[in-house]
Order: structure tokens, then C-alpha cells, then sequence
């Protein structure tokens, strides 16, 4: 096998497509199907499965994907070592991220990414952070970034920004501005609580949070459940009901008047964000340049 091959097997497994790999790296269609074609002959099992309307990875072409898309990083890491000027970098980071990170931190840190390197496309794609895991490990994306640390130790878990809940309640609400836990208890079990789906960070930060209170989810008086964060903010600010929300997501909501938040006297609920890579993934010099960059980003 060679890098050629290795190349067009990586770029149709990404973008699930032979066409859009071949218009990707300048090769006809016919080459690409003998590239990919020569490679499942060398290893002797089917990388791909094709049908009329995609194209996808087979269990074993996943697995294979990692050490292929290694030694391309291996390539390119050896060429970047000797490359003049980092304004020339060119590449594609595809990201997986749950909602707070993909609606409030990333499209800012992307904005100013791009001044220094506009040659850099980016691909997010959003879900919850138990989602983010699960498609992480079984899907061909660079980075994940969850609202709360993955259980099990298939993944490099670095936290980058540190964040707290607070609870948003709507502009119209005479709540005291501190609440006691007795208080809180109260507010909790019978106001209408807008509430995050399962797999949603906040919600398990929420959970954990409850058992300080003695309280469980179906405890609250729960009247929707949304799977973003901006759904549950324009429901509270509509005056649906309360809910816990990141403080990053409500700043600007509480800014225009459209929200309250309330502070807790007594607890801090206190969450990470998460940059998540698979351990064996040996990554490009792209995707290390973004990796350094946004650690160093939200660096206090």
C-alpha cells in the first residue's frame, strides 16, 4: 500500500462520498475506486460499503481508519516540520459538540481562529454530550467537546473552560435574587421546570447537583423537555417555566432583559467543558495547532 491509497480510503471514509474525495484531492473517480479497490485486496477485507446513495466505513474499515489516517498525520507532520510560515496552513478540523459549547463557545473561538488561519475549514456537527462520546468513538470526527466528563477511558478528557450553572427563571418573576435551600427546594417542586434532554451535561450536573438537596428529577415539576440550550432559554424567557442553565448561554439573554438568574446562596454548581480525542489517534498538525490554540484561548 501506499500514501495515495491511504489518502483516498481516509477523505471517502470522511466525507462518505467518492466523488466529493476525488474533487477533495484532485483525482478522478476511476482512481480513487482503484485505490480503494487495491487496498481491500492488499488486506484482504471489504473497507467500504457502497450503495446507491452513500458510502460508509465497515467495522473493519473504522478500525483501519485510525492507523491510516496516523500515517498521513506522520506525513504531514514530517512536511509541516520543514514548511515556511504558519499563515500557509491548510486543513479541516471536524468537531462534535453539545449544544453550549456549539451555540456560545465555538462559533467566537472560531471568528478569531480564522483571522490567523483562513485556510482552515471547519465542520461542527451538535449533540449531546453523551452522544458526542458515542459518535466520537464510532464516527470519523477529530475532537469532541462535552458539557461534562465521559465515563470510561477511551478518550483524552482535557478541561478547557470552566463554567457554573445558575438558575434562569423569567424576567417577569419577583424571585428574591439569593435563595435559601429551603427556598429553593420549594421553587423547585412547584414551578414549571423547562428541562434538558437524557444525555444532556446540564442535565446530569443538575442531577448531581439535586442529590445536595435531597431532591431527584422527577421530583420537579417538569412541563418540557428540549435538547438545546437556546430552546430552553426562549422558553423561560417566554415565561414557560425555570430551568438550569450554563452561565456562558444566559449572559446575553440576562443582558437584554429577556431573563433572571439567581444566585444560590449556599451552593456553587460548578461544570467543566471538555476537549475530547481518541487516545490512539496520533493528530495532524492541524488539528494539534487547533487543539494548542484553543486550550490557550480559554486559558484564565
Amino acid at each position: 500500500m501506499d500514501l495515495k491509497q491511504l489518502e483516498a480510503f481516509v477523505y471517502v471514509a470522511k466525507l462518505n462520498s467518492f466523488s466529493k474525495a476525488a474533487d477533495t484531492i484532485y483525482l478522478s473517480q476511476p482512481t480513487i475506486s482503484s485505490h480503494i479497490n487495491a487496498l481491500e485486496k492488499e488486506l484482504g477485507t471489504q473497507l467500504l460499503i457502497r450503495s446507491t446513495k452513500e458510502v460508509y466505513p465497515t467495522k473493519s474499515g473504522l478500525d483501519f481508519f485510525v492507523y491510516a489516517q496516523n500515517m498521513l498525520a506522520l506525513r504531514d507532520e514530517a512536511i509541516h516540520s520543514v514548511a515556511q510560515g504558519g499563515s500557509s496552513i491548510r486543513g479541516e478540523i471536524s468537531l462534535l459538540a453539545s449544544s453550549v459549547p456549539a451555540q456560545y463557545l465555538l462559533p467566537s473561538l472560531i471568528a478569531v481562529f480564522q483571522k490567523s488561519y483562513p485556510d482552515i475549514l471547519f465542520k461542527v456537527r451538535q449533540s449531546d454530550s453523551e452522544q458526542v462520546g458515542k459518535m466520537l468513538s464510532n464516527c470519523i470526527y477529530d475532537f469532541g467537546i462535552t458539557g461534562t466528563r465521559l465515563s470510561g477511558n477511551k478518550f483524552v478528557q482535557v478541561p478547557f473552560y470552566h463554567d457554573s450553572l445558575v438558575l434562569a427563571v423569567p424576567a417577569c418573576y419577583s424571585t428574591p435574587q439569593n435563595l435559601s435551600p429551603e427556598m429553593l427546594i420549594k421553587l423547585l417542586r412547584t414551578q414549571p421546570f423547562i428541562m434538558r434532554e437524557d444525555g444532556s451535561g446540564t442535565k446530569k450536573e443538575l442531577e448531581n447537583f439535586l442529590l445536595h438537596l435531597n431532591l431527584t428529577l422527577e421530583q420537579l415539576n417538569t412541563v418540557c423537555c428540549f435538547n438545546n440550550t437556546h430552546s430552553v432559554l426562549q422558553a423561560v424567557s417566554s415565561g414557560a417555566g425555570i430551568s438550569f442553565v450554563s452561565r456562558v448561554s444566559s449572559a446575553m439573554y440576562k443582558q437584554m432583559g429577556l431573563i433572571k438568574t439567581i444566585e444560590l446562596n449556599d451552593f456553587v454548581i460548578k461544570r467543566n467543558f471538555y476537549l475530547l480525542s481518541k487516545k490512539e489517534m496520533i493528530l495532524q498538525p492541524v488539528q494539534k495547532l487547533f487543539q494548542t490554540y484553543l486550550l490557550n484561548y480559554y486559558k484564565e
